[in-house]
């Protein structure tokens, strides 16, 4: 499922830089009729339901997915995975508040799971609620310790919060989980950038421009590279 990303712009020492947040986990994968922790008013129907509406959120007809979900809850009203993909549904409709709802509840059947947690912090974040979007960032990564995605938020929210210094700590995990993250090295290099150290910055944007070329992506490629000549521009 398509999704622009959720940008966060910082002033530094006149130049502009963007921290970028890596994309919320769409299409849940479990198999739906599996994990039901009630007992299964009609499981059959509920998956059925439940696919067509992954079907059409991956076409981006959310209004479909909505109502195939709706169906899928209503009869089976334990069913975890249908209340993820509606909670993402009501973000990509721009439900804020409906789609922390529905990871509430998916939370509440399954407290273990580290996707939902995420998924809410990426939500609480575009809603404003900074310091509950890194509480459950946290819970993501303790739930489960190799969830780079998560280090990576989790390291923006922090930058966010001025602690530059935790979010690096964010981002070094994040990297030795993934490393050929290239996010998290540009997210890196802004995070040094703000706390002084240049040196370090450009080293990341190098290493990050790297990967995005390799990868293809040569718009982020040319940001990482423009973000060094703006640090080198700059009278310390």
């Amino acid at each position: 499922m398509a999704r622009n990303l959720n940008v966060a712009v910082w002033l530094l020492c006149g130049t502009m830089l963007a921290i970028i947040f890596d994309r919320p986990t769409y299409a849940y994968t479990i198999d739906p009729v599996e994990n039901q922790t009630a007992v299964q008013i009609d499981s059959v129907n509920a998956g059925k339901q439940y696919q067509q509406g992954v079907t059409a959120a991956a076409a981006g007809n959310f209004t479909q997915a909505m109502s195939n979900f709706d169906r899928a809850i209503t009869l089976d009203p334990q069913y975890f995975a249908a209340y993820i993909e509606r909670g993402n549904a009501k973000d990509g409709m721009g439900d804020l508040t409906g789609a922390i709802a529905d990871y509430t509840t998916a939370i509440s059947i399954d407290p273990k799971s580290a996707i939902t947690y995420y998924n809410r912090a990426t939500v609480l974040s575009k809603s404003g609620k900074h310091p509950a979007a890194i509480a459950d960032y946290d819970k993501a990564v303790e739930i489960d310790p190799n969830y780079a995605q998560a280090y990576m938020n989790r390291g923006n929210e922090l930058d966010d919060a001025g602690n530059s210094q935790g979010a690096i700590a964010s981002y070094d995990r994040a990297i030795q989980i993934r490393p050929k993250y290239a996010l998290a090295y540009l997210n890196r290099g802004i995070a040094y950038a703000r706390a002084g150290n240049r040196d370090r910055a450009i080293a990341d944007f190098q290493f990050a421009a790297k990967l995005f070329k390799e990868s293809g992506n040569l718009d982020r490629a040319t940001q990482a590279l423009n973000l060094i000549k703006d640090i080198q521009s700059e009278v310390y």
